[in-house]
C-alpha cells in the first residue's frame, strides 16, 4: 500500500476556521495545506456508501492533531517550542471510519518525540480527519475498519516477500524443452484422478 507525504506546519492553541467567538482550548496540531484532501476522499466515501453518507468537513480544516485540547500538559516550558515549524507527514491512503469519523492514518514518530518533551505518553493513533459522519447517517458494517486492522494489513503487505527478479538467472525457458508428467499426478477437468 502506498503512502503519500504532504508538508504542514505545527501550530498551538488553533482556533476553528470560521470560528467568531474567543477560542481558549489548548492543541498542538500539524496544519496541512488548504488543497481539498478532505473532499477528495470525501468524495470516495460518497461514491461508495451514497449520497446519505455526506460528511461534514473538518472545522480546523486538514490536520493532524499532536496534542488533543483535553489533554493536561505536564511539561509546559516546552509548549511552543515548535510553532510554525515545517514538517512532512507521511499518511496512508486507506480511508478508516473511527467513532463517528473518517481519517487517514498518519505515521511519524517525530510526532511522539514532540508528545514526550511535553511529558505526555505516546499517542497510538495519529491521523487526518477527512470529515464527521453523523448517526443518524446509515454506515455499511464492511466500512467500519480500526487502526490496528489498518496496522496488520500493511505490516503483512511491506513483509510479504516480493517477486523480485535477479539479472543472474533467467526466467525464460528454452524453447525446445521437454516435460515429462507422471500420470499419478493428473488430475481431469472434474477433480479426480485418472
Amino acid at each position: 500500500m502506498p503512502r503519500f507525504i504532504t508538508r504542514g506546519r505545527l501550530a498551538y492553541n488553533m482556533p476553528p476556521l470560521s470560528s467568531k467567538k474567543p477560542y481558549t482550548k489548548r492543541s498542538l496540531v500539524a496544519t496541512l495545506p488548504r488543497d481539498d484532501l478532505d473532499l477528495l476522499y470525501q468524495w470516495f466515501i460518497e461514491r461508495e456508501y451514497g449520497q446519505a453518507l455526506r460528511l461534514n468537513r473538518p472545522i480546523f480544516g486538514t490536520h493532524v492533531t499532536i496534542v488533543r485540547h483535553s489533554e493536561d500538559v505536564p511539561n509546559m516550558a516546552a509548549w511552543g517550542k515548535y510553532e510554525g515549524r515545517e514538517v512532512e507527514v507521511a499518511y496512508d491512503v486507506v480511508l478508516r471510519n473511527h467513532f463517528g469519523f473518517w481519517s487517514l492514518p498518519v505515521y511519524d514518530e517525530w510526532f511522539q518525540e514532540v508528545r514526550a518533551e511535553l511529558g505526555l505518553p505516546p499517542e497510538p493513533d495519529f491521523h487526518i480527519t477527512v470529515g464527521r459522519q453523523f448517526e443518524w447517517q446509515p454506515i455499511a458494517p464492511g466500512a467500519r475498519r480500526h487502526a490496528s486492522e489498518i496496522r496488520r494489513e500493511r505490516e503483512r503487505y511491506e513483509n510479504a516477500p516480493s517477486p523480485v527478479r535477479r539479472p543472474d538467472r533467467d526466467f525464460t525457458a528454452p524453447a525446445t524443452a521437454s516435460v515429462a508428467i507422471d500420470s499419478h499426478v493428473l488430475w481431469d477437468i472434474k477433480g479426480k484422478a485418472p
